[in-house]
């Protein structure tokens, strides 16, 4: 039977106390971004709204925590990665100073303006 989460800190119970810090930070700064982002969880993975998903946090069993982007594809960042996905771009994080706070929020702000440029009725 799958888990169903119901909050973010029982996910949190399941992952290494690093990730714990990585994803805590993560989740301040992505909902920090917009009053119009839904936290949700989806696939069992904490998943963010804007319109449509917008992205995910996928915490790995090698201690890796992955920030992917749901529209991936679509974004030209340099710095997102596509690890083996075909639509889905990512910024990967081992420790918590890995999170370049001012490339998170260009990610973010890029993937809701796409978000507004595909899904939005004119």
């Amino acid at each position: 039977m799958a888990v169903k989460y119901r909050c973010l800190e029982e996910y949190l119970d399941t992952v290494s106390p690093t990730q714990q810090v990585i994803v805590q930070e993560l989740d301040r700064l992505i909902l920090a971004q917009s009053d119009k982002l839904h936290f949700k969880f989806s696939y069992e993975l904490p998943f963010y709204q804007y319109i449509k998903n917008l992205c995910y946090i996928n915490c790995k069993k090698n201690g890796e925590v992955d920030l992917c982007f749901w529209n991936g594809k679509q974004l030209d960042i340099p710095e997102l990665e596509w690890n083996g996905r075909v639509m889905i771009k990512s910024l990967t994080f081992v420790v918590p100073d890995d999170i370049d706070e001012e490339l998170l929020v260009f990610a973010l702000q890029e993937a809701f303006k796409l978000q507004e440029k595909l899904y939005r009725k004119v």
